[in-house]
C-alpha cells in the first residue's frame, strides 16, 4: 500500500513508528499539502495520513485542499491533542478517519490494513494518471520488432542462472542467424563470496550451452587457455574464421586451431567479454542454407556476445552476493547472542532465533519480527544509531519479567558509501544474565572474605592490648598494695590505651572521603612533632630525627590532625625497623608538580634494611603487614591521607645503602 503521511517533522510516537516501519505500507513523508501536491496529482497513493497538533482552522483547510485536489483519497487525520468538537470538525472538513489520542499502535495499523483491503478490492483499484488509448493499429515493422522483443524476453526469465539463460540465449540466436551449429564455453564462476581475494583465471573453459553438437562431445570436451583456439581468441579479442585469409598464419603455426574447429564443427570463433576482459569463447557453424555469415552479422554477434558476458557476470555477481548473503545469515543463525539487523527505514530485514528467544517469541517463528516488537529502551536507542550512523557504547538491558533477564546490547551501525544517515544497524543481545550473577556471587564472597579478614585482624589486635590488662584485673585485689604492681598497671593502660586510640584513628582517617585542608603549616613544624609522637608512642627515648630542607620556610596547606597522623604512621614504620641507635634521616627538596604548582618532595630512610623488593609493592595494601602485631593499615592510612592533599607516597626498595625508603610529594600553599 501507497500511504502518503503529511507531517511537519519526523514521525516519533511508537504507533506512527510502527506503521512507518510495516512492511506493508511504502511511506513517504511530506511536511505540507503544499509540496505533495505533485505527486498526489499522480494519483500514485491509497491513502494519505494528515498528522496535525490539533484539528484547528489551519488543519481543516489542509483536509479542505487536500479533498478538492484527491476527492477519492482515503484521509486519516492523526491529532495529537483536541476535544470532541475539534474531531467532528475534522469530519465536517473532509477526513474520513480522524485517530484521536490516545490511539494505539494496534488501531493505526488496523485501520490502514483495512484501507488496503478496500482498495484492493475496489474495481481498477486506486486512482491513478489517465494514459492515452493505444492505437487500433500498428505498422508492420513495429508489430516485427516487438515480435521479437517478446520472443527474446524469454531469456529475462533465467537471467540469475547463467547457465539456464545461455542455453535460451544459445536457442534464441540459432533461431535468428540460422547457423547449424552454436557452442558458447565459458570460465567457471568465481570461488568464495564478494570480497574475497580475487583468484587467477582458470586454465579451462567449459561448455554452457550448446546446440546442434552431440551432447557425448561436450561432455568431454574444453578449450584451453594456453593452447589452442582458446588461447588465440581469448589473447587477440578478436573475431576468427576458419576460411579467412587472416587466419591462415595461425592456422599454420598451430595446427590444434583447425583440430577444434573441425572437432566442433563450426567455422568462426568470438570472444565472449564482459567489457573489462575476455570470460569465454562462443563458436559458430554453417548456417543452415549454405550462405556465409557478412561481416556486418558477425559483428552484431559479437555485440550480441559482448550482452550475453555483462549479464553473465551479473549472475555470477549476483551468485557471489546470494552466498554472501547466505553466509551472513547463516554465521547469525549459529550465535549464541541475538541479532537484528534493520534497515535504513527500520524495517527488519534479519531476526535470528536466539532473539527471539531472549525476546519470548521463540513459539511464533512464523510471524515476521517487526521493529515495534522491540522493546521501548532497545528500540530507541538502535533508532538513534539507525539515525546517526555513529557507534554508541554497549550498555546493559534488564528483560523484565518473573525470572528477569540481564543482557548487553551492542549496536553496530553499517554505514553504506557515499550516503548519508540514516544508516543500516545491527543489534546484539548477549545474555549477561549469569555473568551477572557470578559477578555478583564474586562480590559477595570477596566482601566475605574482607570481613572475616578484618574480624580477625580487628580480634587480634584487640585481643594482644587487653592480655596485659586481664593479668593485671587478676592480680588487682592481691597486689594492688604493692608499689610496683600501681606502676606496672599505669604503664600497661597508658600503653595499651595509646595502642587501641592509633587503631580507632587509622579507621576514622580511613574513612574520610576528603582532607578537610584548612590549616596552613610549616613543613618541619608537622615533620618534628609527627616524629616526637612516633618516638613517645614507641617509648624509643634514643630515637634520633636527622632533618635537611632545601627550601626556607615550606608551608603546606593541610588537615593538620590527619597529616599528622599520616607522617606519624610514616615514621613508627621506620622506627619499628630500624636498628640500635634507631635514626630516621628526612630530607626536604623543592619540586614542581605535575600540575606545574610548585611543591615539596620528601626522602625518609631509617636505618634499619629497608623494603624487601617483593614487599615495596604491597606495603600499603590494606591489611598487609610483615610483623606479628598491628593490623597492617598505618601505611594504607598514610597514602590515603597524602593523596586526599593532592600529593602521592611512593615506596621504593634499596638499590645503594643511601637510597629512600619513601619519598612524599605535596603542594606548597601558594
Amino acid at each position: 500500500m501507497h500511504l502518503l503521511v503529511i507531517a511537519e517533522e519526523d514521525i516519533a510516537s511508537p504507533p506512527l513508528a510502527a506503521l512507518s516501519a510495516s512492511p506493508e505500507f511504502k511511506t513517504i513523508r511530506k511536511p505540507n499539502l503544499a509540496a505533495a501536491r505533485a505527486l498526489l496529482e499522480t494519483g500514485v497513493f491509497d491513502a494519505c495520513l494528515l498528522v496535525v497538533d490539533r484539528p484547528d482552522q489551519a488543519a481543516r483547510d489542509t483536509i479542505v485542499g487536500f479533498r478538492a485536489l484527491v476527492p477519492g483519497c482515503p484521509l486519516v487525520v492523526a491529532p495529537r491533542h483536541g476535544a470532541p468538537d475539534d474531531e467532528l470538525a475534522a469530519y465536517e472538513a473532509g477526513a474520513d478517519v480522524v485517530l484521536v489520542p490516545p490511539a494505539g499502535q494496534v488501531a493505526f495499523l488496523a485501520v490502514f490494513r483495512r484501507l488496503a483491503h478496500r482498495a484492493a478490492a475496489a474495481p481498477g483499484g486506486a486512482a491513478g494518471p489517465v494514459l492515452p488509448p493505444a492505437p487500433r493499429g500498428a505498422a508492420p515493422g513495429v508489430s516485427a520488432a516487438l515480435e521479437v522483443l517478446r520472443d527474446f524476453s524469454r531469456v529475462f526469465s533465467y537471467s540469475l542462472d547463467y547457465e539456464q539463460f545461455t542455453r535460451e540465449f544459445v536457442l534464441k540466436l540459432r533461431e535468428i542467424i540460422g547457423a547449424a551449429r552454436v557452442v558458447i564455453f565459458l570460465e567457471p564462476p568465481p570461488a568464495g563470496t564478494l570480497g574475497a581475494s580475487t583468484p587467477a583465471a582458470p586454465a579451462s573453459l567449459t561448455c554452457v550451452g550448446a546446440i546442434g553438437v552431440p551432447a557425448e562431445l561436450i561432455a568431454c570436451f574444453e578449450l584451453s587457455r594456453d593452447a589452442g583456439l582458446g588461447r588465440r581468441v581469448l589473447q587477440s579479442g578478436r573475431i576468427l574464421r576458419l576460411d579467412a585469409d587472416s587466419a591462415a598464419p595461425f592456422l599454420a603455426t598451430d595446427p590444434r586451431l583447425r583440430r577444434e574447429f573441425e572437432i566442433l564443427g563450426c567455422e568462426v570463433a568470438l570472444p565472449v567479454n564482459d567489457r573489462e576482459r575476455p570470460i569465454g569463447v562462443a563458436l559458430l557453424g554453417g548456417r543452415l542454407t549454405g550462405a556465409p555469415f557478412t561481416d556486418a552479422e558477425l559483428l552484431l554477434v559479437y555485440h550480441l556476445m559482448e550482452e550475453l558476458g555483462l549479464a553473465v557476470k551479473n549472475s555470477w555477481l549476483h551468485r557471489q552476493l546470494a552466498d554472501n548473503h547466505r553466509l551472513f545469515s547463516d554465521v547469525l543463525e549459529a550465535m549464541t547472542a541475538g541479532a537484528l539487523v534493520v534497515g535504513p527505514d527500520l524495517t527488519v530485514q534479519y531476526a535470528n532465533q536466539a532473539l527471539r528467544r531472549y525476546l519470548q517469541q521463540a513459539g511464533t517463528p512464523a510471524r515476521r519480527f517487526e521493529f515495534a516488537d522491540l522493546p521501548a529502551p532497545l528500540a530507541a536507542s538502535l533508532r538513534e544509531v539507525v539515525e546517526r550512523g555513529e557507534d554508541t557504547a554497549p550498555f546493559l538491558y534488564e528483560q523484565p519479567g518473573p525470572s528477569p533477564q540481564v543482557f548487553r546490547a551492542s549496536l553496530v551501525p553499517f554505514p553504506l558509501p557515499g550516503r548519508r544517515p540514516p544508516q543500516p544497524a545491527l543489534l546484539l543481545l548477549e545474555d549477561f544474565t549469569q555473568v551477572r550473577a557470578a559477578q555478583r556471587a564474586e562480590i559477595e564472597a570477596s566482601n566475605l572474605k574482607l570481613i572475616g579478614l578484618i574480624a580477625r585482624r580487628f580480634a587480634h589486635e584487640i585481643r594482644n592490648s587487653l592480655v596485659p590488662l586481664t593479668t593485671h584485673q587478676q592480680l588487682f585485689d592481691t597486689d594492688y598494695a604493692n608499689t610496683e604492681f600501681r606502676d606496672s598497671l599505669k604503664l600497661a593502660l597508658g600503653r595499651e590505651t595509646s595502642r587501641i586510640q592509633r587503631f580507632t584513628e587509622q579507621m576514622l582517617f580511613l574513612a574520610q572521603t576528603e582532607s578537610g585542608a584548612t590549616d596552613t603549616q610549616p613543613l618541619d613544624d608537622l615533620l618534628r612533632n609527627s616524629f616526637a609522637r612516633s618516638r613517645d608512642f614507641l617509648g624509643r627515648e634514643s630515637a634520633v630525627l636527622e632533618l635537611r630542607s632545601e627550601v626556607a620556610n615550606a608551608i603546606v596547606r593541610c588537615h593538620r590532625p590527619s597529616l599528622t597522623h599520616a607522617l606519624q604512621e610514616i615514621f613508627l614504620n621506620g622506627l619499628q625497623s630500624a636498628g640500635e641507635p634507631p635514626t630516621v634521616s628526612v630530607a626536604v627538596a623543592a619540586e614542581t608538580m605535575p600540575d606545574g604548582r610548585p611543591g615539596v618532595s620528601v626522602r625518609i630512610h631509617d636505618s634499619g634494611r629497608g623494603f624487601a623488593p617483593d614487599v615495596a609493592p604491597r606495603a600499603t595494601d590494606p591489611f598487609f603487614t610483615t610483623r606479628n602485631t598491628g593490623v597492617g593499615l598505618g601505611l594504607t592510612v598514610a597514602k590515603r591521607v597524602i593523596e586526599a592533599h593532592a600529593g602521592r607516597l611512593e615506596l621504593h626498595p634499596r638499590e645503594q645503602p643511601d637510597d629512600p625508603d619513601l619519598v612524599i610529594h605535596l603542594p606548597l600553599n601558594p
